[in-house]
């Protein structure tokens, strides 16, 4: 059974160890649904080739 957008929306949270207020969740979910769909068009880029850009490298210890 698929989730809701509010339960991916507590999961999220729960998983980066976030607070979202229950009367904050379906705001959240619609912010989350609205951003992915921007991001949609993205996947269809042809990135062969492309050599990824590291912006935060790890320290050497």
């Amino acid at each position: 059974m698929p989730w809701s957008n509010a339960e991916r929306v507590r999961e999220l949270a729960h998983l980066l160890g976030l607070t979202v207020a229950e009367p904050e969740v379906q705001e959240v979910a619609d912010r989350l649904d609205s951003l992915l769909q921007e991001l949609e068009p993205l996947q269809a880029l042809d990135l062969e080739g492309v050599t990824p850009l590291v912006l935060f490298p790890e320290e050497a210890p």
